[in-house]
């Protein structure tokens, strides 16, 4: 698997090809906005058209366990929405740590059904294979 640098479409592509090993577990669904704040002008890349206001949104679509969407932008039927500080979202992802730390630490602020992603992901969140993904990401995202 080759590096990607962070939030462009090349890593979108990283983290669905990490994801493909995720089984179906039915019942296990959300949508995400997230956007992450704070983000270098250099990181955030010319792909990204929001650069020049140092954010950067994009969103995930999980469902019955699988990740079948993750790209730039927004989603007006978002469940719940995520916001980074870029060196948080840098930090959670090159330790490969469990989103669950960043919720608890308060790195990571959820608006609308937090529920949907504290508790409604728990299965895959708390799962072997999400814990491979999250290592595929730690080694490659490049920032």
């Amino acid at each position: 698997m080759q590096s990607a640098q962070y939030l462009t479409q090349k890593w979108f592509e990283l983290n669905y090809q990490a994801a493909s090993a995720w089984p179906e577990r039915p019942g296990t669904d959300c949508v995400a906005n997230f956007e992450v704040v704070d983000v270098p002008l250099a990181a955030s890349g010319p792909e990204n058209p929001d650069s020049l206001l140092h954010k950067v949104p994009y969103y995930m679509v999980i469902c019955n366990g699988r990740l079948v969407e993750i790209a730039a932008g927004k989603l007006a039927d978002a469940n719940v929405g995520i916001v980074y500080k870029y060196a948080d979202a840098k930090a959670e992802i090159s330790n490969g740590d469990h989103p669950d730390l960043a919720y608890m630490t308060g790195r990571m602020k959820l608006d609308g059904d937090y529920a949907c992603w504290v508790f409604g992901l728990r299965a895959l969140l708390n799962s072997a294979e999400h814990a491979t993904y999250r290592s595929h990401l730690a080694q490659h995202t490049n920032f």
